[in-house]
């Protein structure tokens, strides 16, 4: 394996994934001063725009911000915005690069209906508008995937949300606590000869098969769309993704008719031990509903669980989190597929450009 790392990742991948937790540090202790350019009371209403690898820490941070918080969020991904934007809005604009024309677009709409800016960025246009327009700014490292930086941009909306007082200052401590957690378990999983390498024997499980990632609502829904996300770009594997309970109310019926052939798919299960009980007994009775418990024991499990380690939810996100990146990171190794390579995402945004 670690031959074929050394060929399939010569950008280092693999490096920026062991990194992750160094990020979310580095976001903690460079900015630890940092506050909005003028005091504000605190917001009514959040609005995240962000596009692929940039929207997902808000997706993360959302979540938990409905367990700390009593202003509601929203995370757009697109041009536009809602028309409820207004000057009690906080508007937090991620684009790594600075230069990702949804989030331009949709900021500079959020800007005119009054929204309270605050951008972050490695630069481009985004940085320049907000030294133009006065805008917060939280700038982060550049020289990665967008998909890569998730450390950065999580803890960067997690940071200025404390700082308007959305969230509490405990947030931040459990951010610290979970980037220690996440170093002391990628030791093991960035070493592809460890015997204990459960990203790895999880790659290991999908093989040629479809990946069906469930997460729940309220713990996980935002880890299971970063992991189909994640075997999309590293791995170059379509996967699909729902959420529990939703997915009892309709997917279950598809789901159940595609696995009736034990070699088309494989479920994956992001758990939490927050997911309500009735969310507990929805997992179980759908597995056992759909035959996934009856697959014999001649032929590869039908069913994979994944969950994260740590004292509170934010602990296990992160743990989960970098736990499948390691899995993509895998999967695309197994598949002989060099996990930066984006060949198609790059020709698109330059068909994209105006002549």
């Amino acid at each position: 394996m670690k031959t074929r790392i050394e060929r399939l990742d010569p950008s280092g991948m693999g490096k920026a994934i062991r990194d992750c937790p160094q990020q979310i540090t580095n976001i903690l202790e460079t900015h630890t001063g940092w506050t909005p350019r003028k005091y504000v009371d605190a917001p009514k209403q959040i609005l995240y725009l962000g596009m692929g690898g940039s929207a997902i820490g808000g997706d993360l941070v959302r979540v938990w911000a409905e367990r700390f918080s009593t202003v509601p969020m929203v995370v757009v991904r697109g041009y536009t915005v809602p028309r409820w934007i207004g000057a009690e809005t906080l508007v937090l604009a991620s684009s790594y690069s600075g230069n990702t024309e949804e989030t331009l677009s949709a900021v500079e709409e959020a800007a005119a209906q009054d929204g309270r800016i605050v951008a972050i960025a490695s630069g481009g246009q985004l940085a320049e508008h907000c030294q133009a327009k006065g805008w917060d700014f939280v700038p982060i490292p550049g020289g990665l995937q967008p998909r890569a930086a998730i450390g950065y941009s999580l803890a960067a909306v997690a940071l200025i949300l404390v700082r308007f007082r959305v969230l509490p200052q405990s947030v931040l401590d459990e951010l610290a606590a979970g980037a220690r957690l996440m170093t002391s378990e990628g030791e093991r999983w960035n070493d592809p000869d460890q015997s204990e390498n459960e990203p790895l024997e999880a790659a290991k499980l999908i093989g040629k098969r479809l990946p069906i990632i469930y997460g729940a609502v309220s713990t996980t829904e935002a880890l299971a769309l970063r992991l189909r996300g994640q075997l999309a770009e590293n791995s170059k594997l379509l996967a699909s993704h729902h959420v529990l309970p939703e997915q009892n109310h309709n997917e279950i019926v598809g789901l159940a008719e595609r696995i009736k052939n034990p070699g088309d798919a494989l479920v994956i299960w992001l758990k939490d031990s927050d997911d309500h009980p009735r969310i507990k007994l929805r997992q179980d009775l759908s597995a056992q509903l759909m035959g996934i418990k009856m697959q014999p024991q001649t032929l590869p499990p039908m069913e994979c669980t994944l969950a994260g380690s740590g004292k509170s939810l934010i602990q296990r996100n992160l743990t989960l989190l970098h736990k499948i990146d390691w899995l993509s990171y895998y999967e695309a190794l197994l598949r002989d597929r060099d996990p930066s390579d984006i060949e198609i995402l790059t020709k698109l945004k330059q068909e994209m450009r105006p002549d």
